[in-house]
């Protein structure tokens, strides 16, 4: 099996990242991102560390700003959600500070802080590797990598008809306007759980109709990807490495 098409997420633009084996960059993302769920916030050290590491790769990315914040900005819940807990989660009932009447407690501070640099982090490295990586390479990194055969065909077509499905909605909501839909007050919503419930039975008919095509070409549940040339490079593997060794020296050790 051999396709070009990418995601609306792939940053076009030649970085040293997008030259890199993509089971390299699956691989050190996963050990990053593990590495930071299990971050303590008692050793600055250890945050500025792995702070650092997501800031480097995130230059190596060359992505612009502007793009990364407004991508950035998916991880908004959180944020919100976080910027209750120093009021509601008491903990020991030590109280730092009081603004307005309402006191800010330790516990929910310490709470708040480590939701919003894990989040963060966490986020900035999945744009980082969305940004380098098209989808194609990505399953090929997870094929690489082991990864079960069934599990990569089902991200390989839902990576494939995500835009299918996005397409057909927009074709869907522009004949609803056509004949007179208002998507203003509740009664709209009538229509638009009308129009869903076509969607659904649409795609489930179009997913049989692929399915048994395919079946007809001699598919037999495992999407095969051609061999690529990608530069061999293990200094992204040696710095996630580097992060959860860090990671369980001071969950362990210190």
């Amino acid at each position: 099996m051999q396709t070009t098409h990418s995601h609306h997420l792939e940053v076009h633009s030649s970085t040293l990242l997008k030259q890199l084996k993509p089971q390299i960059k699956i691989a050190s993302i996963f050990l990053l991102v593990l590495s930071i769920a299990f971050l303590r916030l008692d050793n600055i050290f250890i945050i500025l560390y792995q702070t650092s590491l997501v800031i480097f790769l995130l230059y190596l990315s060359k992505i612009k700003m502007k793009t990364y914040l407004k991508r950035l900005s998916i991880d908004i819940p959180f944020v919100l959600f976080a910027f209750f807990l120093p009021f509601l989660s008491k903990g020991d009932d030590e109280i730092l500070l009081s603004i307005f009447g309402l006191s800010v407690y330790k516990t929910g501070f310490y709470e708040m802080s480590a939701i919003l640099i894990k989040v963060t982090l966490c986020v900035t490295l999945a744009i980082v590797l969305t940004a380098t990586t098209s989808n194609i390479e990505l399953i090929y990194g997870l094929q690489k990598l082991k990864i079960s055969p069934i599990f990569i065909s089902i991200l390989s077509f839902a990576i494939r008809y995500i835009d299918v499905f996005i397409d057909e909605f927009k074709r869907v909501k522009i004949s609803m306007r056509s004949r007179g839909y208002s998507e203003k007050g509740i009664k709209a919503l009538k229509p638009i759980a009308y129009a869903s419930g076509a969607m659904l039975i649409r795609g489930y008919e179009r997913g049989e109709r692929v399915y048994n095509s395919m079946l007809s070409r001699g598919f037999k549940g495992k999407v095969e990807l051609e061999n690529r040339d990608y530069k061999s490079s293990s200094f992204i593997l040696i710095l996630s490495i580097s992060s959860v060794f860090f990671s369980l020296l001071e969950i362990f050790v210190l």
